[in-house]
């Protein structure tokens, strides 16, 4: 046979070798990234100078391909230290991760778990908690607008919130411990010794301390004394010892510091004691603060996507949770709620030794939808890439009744073309739900994409822009831009994340006034 190629393994892989391997069992789309990887997205796929590596991409800037490209390097150049079973990847749904999963097979690899942000959160609370889930969260505020909600959030995604809340654990450790005289069957252990005790241990978490604190006072008072307790003894002082600090339950303690910032209303509790989704992570930083700290030592590398969907707090948890390598991806400009965000800067503050890397080019889609895009939502760092193709269509209707005419008549079009996949992305899972209900009976083969769905179907799909968020289609349709549906920042963010879907093909349709956010648009029939 002929050598093609031949590594020497003490050095570094050069640029060829490695599109060789990434691109060995890629379909045509992962070939067609790998053969135009730039030294932008290569310099992310080989780093392993940083701890976490950062990367803000804007829309269709190939990122998630990027990182699925950099785990499946990381296989490569660590098989004898890293396997597949050792990545975990937290994701923003059981769809996007079913959608993803088919990249990492192609590759030669096997498939990589997942898990969600609510998933850890609630694992670390021992799932002892009923709770609103993000997407739940999400819904909330785009369909009611409730302003203390929305005040709740916004004060729980701060770095200042992280710090308050340091600072309120360090006065719990120093002022919820309160010794007493212990009376046992032949001595009085004196209140003043216990609490030197609590100060001796103090390198333990605080209710880690009750256990050593107990060994260590019957092993004295056996030396000083010759006093040997018995098993029930010892449990008995453990028991008299931890009912002495005033911070043994969680939820409580998290009351305990909204009083003492002087802001109860912050925090809300459900019915059925149910936590609202910003309420996790402070919960479960409060416990991992306290507790001996779980660590998930079996995971060697952590992927976080959609990462402008989390808050720093939740951030501060993983870093606690995954000592481990991180490549952290997302786009702030694509958060579908703006009022728990975070930019990659702050990110970058809450992570060790981190590293931003930015992908600014967009591939996705063609200079038209890009164009419309930057209109709804300007970003600055956005490049669109020359591929041109048509004007995207902003359609108007005198009633509902015509608009749902004109999107089945698009559905037909679409189903005469060359186009593959075609997404109907409403703003709401309601109004999602609503529009397949009718549009189904125009084509039986179209499907409905729910929070509930775990399997990401091909063809057509009627969903969400919170779901549809990290997918893509050939051709987008998206109904309803009225008045009503999108007026505010959230709602633009909304109307903009299902825009950049689109690769080839993109329509807005309305019926009665236009939102004001593309009032300016040519609307023509």
């Amino acid at each position: 046979g002929i050598m093609e190629y031949m590594i020497e393994s003490s050095v570094t892989i050069h640029d060829d070798i490695l599109q060789k391997q990434l691109s060995a069992n890629a379909d045509d789309k992962m070939r067609n990234i790998v053969a135009t990887i730039q030294r932008e997205q290569n310099l992310i796929i080989r780093n392993e100078e940083f701890s976490s590596l950062i990367i803000q991409g804007v829309a269709g800037s190939g990122k998630t391909s990027i990182a699925l490209h950099r785990v499946a390097y990381l296989l490569y150049s660590h098989k004898d230290t890293l396997s597949s079973s050792n990545i975990l990847i937290i994701s923003p749904n059981k769809v996007f991760s079913d959608y993803i999963s088919n990249v990492l097979p192609e590759l030669g690899e096997e498939r990589i778990s997942e898990t969600s942000m609510e998933a850890v959160l609630s694992d670390v609370l021992d799932n002892k908690y009923r709770y609103q889930t993000f997407f739940d969260q999400v819904s909330e505020i785009v369909e009611k607008k409730d302003s203390k909600l929305i005040e709740r959030i916004k004060y729980k995604s701060t770095l200042e919130f992280v710090h308050l809340l340091d600072k309120f654990l360090l006065h719990v450790e120093n002022t919820y411990f309160r010794s007493v005289d212990v009376k046992m069957k032949y001595i009085t252990i004196p209140g003043q010794y216990i609490a030197e005790q609590y100060r001796r241990f103090f390198r333990y978490p605080v209710r880690k301390r009750f256990e050593v604190m107990t060994e260590y006072i019957t092993e004295q008072t056996d030396i000083l004394y010759r006093v040997r307790f018995t098993t029930t003894e010892k449990n008995m002082l453990k028991k008299e010892i931890t009912n002495m600090f005033a911070g043994n339950k969680d939820l409580q303690l998290y009351k305990d510091f909204f009083e003492w910032i002087g802001n109860p209303d912050l925090l809300h509790i459900r019915k059925n004691r149910t936590l609202e989704y910003s309420d996790m992570a402070p919960l479960a930083y409060i416990r991992s603060a306290l507790e001996e700290q779980k660590t998930y030592t079996q995971v060697k590398h952590l992927i976080v996507d959609e990462m402008q969907d989390y808050s720093p707090i939740q951030y501060k948890l993983i870093q606690k949770l995954f000592p481990c390598r991180k490549t952290v991806l997302g786009d702030i400009s694509q958060s579908v709620n703006p009022y728990g965000s975070s930019s990659a800067e702050v990110i970058k503050k809450s992570l060790a030794n981190a590293e931003i890397m930015k992908l600014c080019k967009s591939y996705r889609s063609t200079y038209e939808i890009i164009e419309l895009a930057q209109y709804i939502s300007k970003n600055p760092e956005l490049e669109a890439i020359s591929r041109h193709g048509e004007i995207p269509g902003v359609l108007f209707y005198p009633d509902e009744s015509s608009e749902l005419s004109a999107i089945a008549g698009l559905v037909s079009g679409f189903r005469k073309s060359k186009y593959k996949s075609l997404g109907i992305i409403c703003k709401t899972e309601e109004l999602a739900e609503e529009m397949f209900a009718k549009i189904k009976s125009y084509d039986d083969k179209i499907y409905f994409l729910s929070k509930e769905s775990v399997n990401f179907p091909r063809g057509i799909i009627v969903t969400s822009a919170h779901m549809a968020k990290g997918l893509e289609f050939d051709e987008v349709i998206i109904p309803q831009v009225n008045d009503r549906n999108y007026k505010d920042e959230m709602d633009r963010n909304m109307l903009y994340v299902a825009v950049t879907r689109a690769m080839h093909k993109l329509t807005l349709t309305y019926s009665e006034k236009p939102s004001s956010i593309i009032a300016s648009l040519y609307h023509g029939k």
